[in-house]
């Protein structure tokens, strides 16, 4: 799993799949609570889709709106990385 290098979150584990599929994303882990995936081309409202959670870990409004702020600053170099990091 490559790792994100257009930016980092202290906390969260950043990462593309090698082989993924459309639309470009990439998948952020709060390790033992959480997972979403970030779909940087969407716009804010529709970027977020979580993976799996525990019901008392959910990720909490802070964490999702650092990823999403970052996200939409760095699609470019984001994009970049998905086309060189997935074997789509």
């Amino acid at each position: 799993m490559p790792k994100v290098s257009a930016f980092t979150v202290a906390g969260l584990d950043l990462w593309f799949n090698s082989n993924d599929h459309w639309p470009p994303h990439f998948h952020a882990e709060k390790l033992g609570e959480w997972e979403v995936r970030v779909k940087f081309l969407e716009s804010s409202d529709n970027m977020i889709e979580t993976r799996w959670s525990m019901k008392q870990n959910r990720p909490n409004r802070s964490d999702l709106k650092q990823l999403k702020k970052l996200a939409n600053a760095n699609r470019t170099e984001l994009l970049d990385e998905w086309e060189a990091k997935v074997n789509f």
